[in-house]
């Protein structure tokens, strides 16, 4: 099995204070990562070095089984990143947050209404996503997944504000996006119930 992305003895640090160490771990296709840590021990900023956002670093990233190491490049792999931030308008309705992100734009009505439907908001798709719960509107972000194939979705605690539906929600569309050979690279405070394998980082800031 390919590998998408390999890491090797990455070094991070964040306002020049070292936060994790020697880090290593292989993404095969259509596998599953979770990075599992306390805050301050290093999640998002291993998933911002991956794609370049911070230089502070050292270490050695392989993109597609490449022999070459280096930060990821246009062409390396189709990558979707959700942050903290999700990006979710608050004036816009449901339909229109999915048609307007950047993978969506070549969408039909039909495809975001499937989608919708998938994510459990067919009934709010008019709705100004202002009027929504913050779960509901993580549902939005995870909607995003489904608007165009990616080969790694690199996900930064994706679990949050969602209730046992919501969780579920995720755990199926993982499940089927790994079935069309897609990975994920995924960070949170606990492990889920994911077939993923897990790191676990030692906290040195909190």
């Amino acid at each position: 099995m390919s590998n998408i992305l390999k890491v090797k003895n990455l070094n991070c640090r964040r306002s020049g204070e070292e936060v994790l160490q020697g880090l290593s771990f292989t993404v095969e296709a259509g596998k599953n990562v979770e990075i599992i840590g306390s805050n301050g021990s290093g999640k998002t900023t291993i998933l911002r070095s991956l794609l370049g956002f911070i230089n502070d670093y050292d270490g050695e990233m392989f993109w597609n089984d490449s022999e070459v190491s280096s930060t990821l490049q246009e062409g390396d792999v189709s990558c979707f990143y959700q942050g903290h931030q999700i990006g979710i308008k608050p004036l816009l309705t449901t339909y229109e947050n999915l048609k307007f992100s950047s993978s969506g734009f070549n969408s039909s009505q039909e495809e975001i209404a499937s989608i919708a439907n998938k994510i459990g908001l067919k009934h709010f798709l008019n709705r100004q996503s202002s009027r929504l719960s913050a779960g509901q509107r993580r549902r939005i972000a995870i909607g995003r997944w489904l608007l165009k194939d990616f080969n790694l979705y690199l996900i930064d605690e994706p679990f949050t504000a969602l209730d046992d539906q919501g969780i579920e929600l995720i755990e199926d569309i993982v499940r089927e996006l790994n079935n069309k050979g897609a990975s994920f690279l995924i960070t949170g405070h606990r492990p889920s119930r994911l077939n993923s394998q897990k790191i676990y980082l030692d906290v040195k800031n909190d």
